[in-house]
């Protein structure tokens, strides 16, 4: 459960993960014996014309030694060919390229074929390029490569086909575009690649006794391998004329000497072959059984190498026992594409949706993005894990697919066509004495935008204002104006196609003893179901559940609860269109720690949810907080806000609203970096609180939580209770899947009275730069900069920068989390804290594409 994730210290990236380990000694430089002792830019041909270009391994780390199963060879078929499912016999020319071709152009087709049978291999659309992965790997230069160096490049890139990288043998530097990488990633392989062995002619010049049974198990097991050879100066159809059969003049009565010919030597130079099979009577005429079995090899020097063999030939296992320098194989993994979540589920016609997942490839070919009742939709980006469609106007709802190049289609996410996908909705509300209601209004975008408010109250819709938003500005609409005295729910919709964003800020201070203050984001649209983490019914807990119906006509609404001892049921009501309702859950489950979740029972429609909480208790928690709900439970949660000083006390919410038990860990980010917390288990409808004080103190931290697989997933929010010099109260936030390379935050303040903070944490696996903009009534404000390690968070205090009322966008070069925090003791009487997740900018800003601060977008997850 806790392999392979970074903790104590922030870490890098891993690259080629297996050739980290292996020791690139080249010890015999493979490239053709002609080339002289100050090697120019390329090697020239051998003398018979062909490219070599091996540089053998000469050691390697023994935990990549390959684990066969021990079997004795009398059990083994005779014979086993592998060759069906292979490419043509291609042709190297005189590059150096022959690792690349062993390993990418055979060895890598031929998994794709297994996974794909009706794959033509013939077709170059259907083949792997070697050059895409040798001109990676031979720095700039045509001197050969390693295995090691093309297996760690498939691992870490994988490989696009000949079509769209072609081969040439007189180009070795031509590079990949970007598009071309992401084509590649879709191909990638597990980090699973070993060898059998490994020779080193320079401390043995041999003969070796490499295990030719251990080749033939895994022969027979049916995958194939490549192998690094000496071509000897008696090899077929070289020197020597054709023969089918490989045995070699030399032995251990007659070693080779390991000079070049040129030196009056044996050796020509390294060279990759690739394994199809095997037969024990390859050689019928031979005198012993090491003289008449032999490996089958592809080599790839065309078809007209080696007379009637036709590109193919027999290696005697005597050669190979003795000779053969070293084997490896490789497995591989599923290219099918596969979404894991669509951002938004819901949307309105022509509004942009981000499709996360893997193994999307690029966008070519056959490539598409097919809602229900629409086969195509308009791509604005597309990477092999992100791909950005605009809804089709003739979407529905239904399950929408992502298509590869080749039409594979990937498994289907849920869809609603939601007329409210493009407004910002806010379910809670108030506006009785006692309460104050503000609606905070963001433009992060360089056109003045427009925003329609409407608000919907138990007894229907209200119209609000219609406000103008200048460019990189915010404004602020005191929804007590509009709406007196009435529970109230806030919809805010741009109306001249410039994108904004809205946030709710609350100060309370009732009759009845509430105070304190709150805010939340609006949703962007609905959805069919709402998850809520945190809540408690204990004395001095107060919890509401906000439900909004912005559609037209009713709709049904079903609430059930998770506690640590299960799940329990709530209410059922129906809800009328354009109202909202509130669900008092102390009523229904007083006196304990719960979780809810609010579903829409009503086909085709959605709905919003929030959770309030109004908090005095014995222990001396005071103030309010408020969250939106979350609209599916994931694989990993981060959450960028949090602290355990003196007078801070973190809680982290994690509820299980699935069928099945859940393991998960807590990783705490920290200035200094990252560290591992405890484990925990969840059964299905279950719920539990960690205080983030008991493992961390002292310290600003912010919490990821990542279950064990990625079919495992849960719902997590954070609270904080304050009691600390200056500051007083409480505040909530969900924690966030998403990771971003743009964040907006519509509320702040930063007058006397208002301390205002942003809070980033980066969870990815490499630095990051963090640039702050501020947005004000009067314009934009540049903000601090800053570098944020892998695995540690930091924080802003705003009003360093400005005081105003204030928006904030976040911009980083890479990803994190963003949130905003405030504390209140201001001269009017507001009081308490507010918290709030930031909202993804590729929501709100316009033209955010590939590559476009506002489009960078990734899941979350330990593989970051």
């Amino acid at each position: 459960m806790r392999g392979g994730r970074r903790v104590l210290v922030p870490g890098g990236s891993r690259a080629w993960s297996a050739a980290a380990v292996v020791a690139l000694v080249v010890l015999l430089v493979a490239v053709p014996a002609a080339v002289s002792a100050t090697p120019g830019p390329r090697a020239p041909a051998t003398p018979a014309g062909r490219g070599l270009g091996l540089r053998f391994t000469g050691s390697a780390d023994p935990g990549l030694r390959m684990e066969v199963p021990a079997r004795s060879a009398d059990v083994l078929p005779t014979s086993i060919d592998l060759n069906a499912d292979m490419p043509p016999v291609g042709d190297q020319g005189v590059q150096g390229s022959c690792a690349a071709w062993s390993t990418g152009y055979y060895m890598k087709t031929w998994w794709e074929k297994q996974e794909h049978p009706g794959w033509d291999v013939g077709d170059p659309a259907y083949q792997m390029s070697p050059s895409f992965l040798y001109n990676q790997v031979n720095g700039g230069h045509d001197w050969g490569t390693s295995f090691p160096a093309v297996l760690g490049l498939l691992e870490e890139t994988g490989d696009t086909d000949l079509a769209e990288f072609p081969y040439d043998d007189d180009d070795w530097l031509s590079q990949p575009s970007a598009d071309q990488e992401e084509m590649a990633k879709q191909y990638r392989i597990p980090d699973t690649w070993r060898y059998f062995f490994i020779n080193n002619p320079d401390l043995d010049p041999g003969p070796y006794d490499n295990d030719i049974t251990e080749l033939k198990t895994h022969l027979a097991a049916g995958e194939p391998m490549v192998l690094g050879i000496p071509v000897f100066r008696d090899f077929p159809d070289f020197f020597e004329p054709p023969d089918p059969y490989y045995l070699s003049w030399f032995d251990e009565a007659n070693p080779p000497d390991w000079r070049s010919t040129y030196e009056g030597g044996d050796l020509i130079g390294g060279h990759g072959l690739c394994v199809v099979g095997y037969n024990d009577n390859a050689n019928p005429g031979g005198s012993t059984p090491e003289e008449r079995g032999g490996l089958r090899i592809v080599n790839s020097w065309g078809p007209g190498w080696n007379g009637a063999s036709a590109g193919y030939l027999y290696l005697s296992y005597k050669f190979v026992r003795q000779w053969v320098m070293e084997a490896w194989a490789m497995d591989d993994q599923d290219s099918k594409p596969v979404i894991s979540t669509l951002n938004p589920p819901n949307a309105a016609t022509g509004q942009v949706v981000t499709i996360s997942g893997n193994n999307f490839g690029g966008d070519r070919r056959q490539a598409r993005v097919a809602f229900p009742g629409a086969p195509g939709a308009e791509v604005v980006s597309w990477t092999n894990s992100t791909v950005r469609v605009k809804v089709p106007g003739a979407a529905e709802s239904g399950t929408v697919y992502a298509y590869d190049w080749d039409s594979e289609r990937s498994n289907g996410q849920p869809f609603t066509a939601d007329p409210m996908g493009a407004s910002w909705l806010m379910a809670e509300g108030a506006t009785w004495p006692g309460f104050d209601e503000w609606v905070l209004v963001q433009n992060p975008n360089s056109a003045e935008a427009r925003a329609q408010l409407r608000f919907l109250t138990p007894g229907g819709p209200i119209d609000g204002p219609l406000v103008a938003v200048p460019a990189q500005s915010r404004v602020t609409v005191h929804v007590n104006d509009y709406v007196p005295d009435s529970d109230v729910s806030t919809v805010v919709t741009g109306t001249n196609g410039v994108g904004v964003c809205a946030e709710r800020a609350m100060y309370v201070s009732a009759a009845d003893g509430k105070w304190g203050s709150h805010g939340c984001i609006a949703s962007k649209g609905t959805s069919t179901v709402w998850y809520l983490a945190e809540g408690a019914t204990w004395p001095g807990y107060d919890e509401w559940i906000l439900v909004m119906n912005p559609n037209v006509g009713p709709v049904g609404v079903r609430v059930t609860y998770q506690t640590p001892e299960g799940a329990a049921a709530g209410p059922e009501f129906e809800l009328a269109g354009s109202s909202r309702s509130s669900v008092h859950v102390n009523e229904q489950l007083p006196g304990r720690d719960v979780s809810a979740t609010v579903e829409c029972t009503t086909p085709g429609t959605g709905i919003v949810a929030e959770r309030a909480m109004y908090v005095n208790t014995p222990d001396g928690k005071v103030d309010c907080h408020n969250s939106l709900g979350s609209s599916a439970p994931e694989h990993a949660w981060g959450l960028a806000e949090g602290c355990t000083r003196a007078g801070f006390e973190e809680w982290v919410l994690v509820q299980n609203p699935t069928t099945t038990p859940v393991d998960f860990d807590f990783y705490f980010l920290t200035t200094e970096g990252a560290y591992l917390g405890p484990g925990e288990q969840l059964g299905p409808g279950e719920r539990m609180s960690l205080r983030v004080n008991d493992y961390l103190s002292e310290a600003d931290v912010s919490v990821e939580v990542i279950t064990a697989t990625e079919e495992q997933k849960v719902v997590v929010e954070r609270a904080m209770y304050i009691n600390a010099p200056g500051m007083v109260g409480a505040h909530n936030a969900p924690g966030s899947i998403w990771m971003s390379g743009n964040w907006v935050l519509p509320e702040g303040a930063t007058w006397p009275g208002f301390d205002e903070y942003v809070l980033v944490m980066n969870p990815g696996d490499s630095d990051a730069t963090v640039q702050l903009t501020f947005m004000t009534p009067s314009g934009a404000v540049q903000g601090p900069s800053a570098v944020i390690g892998s695995g540690c968070r930091s924080t802003f205090r705003v009003n360093d920068y400005v005081t105003s009322d204030v928006s904030t966008q976040v911009t980083v070069d890479g990803y994190v989390i963003a949130e905003r925090a405030m504390y209140m003791q201001t001269p009017d009487g507001k009081r308490g804290a507010t918290d709030s997740l930031g909202i993804l900018g590729s929501q709100v800003l316009d033209g955010a594409g590939a590559g476009t601060p506002g489009g960078s977008v990734r899941l979350l997850g330990p593989s970051h």
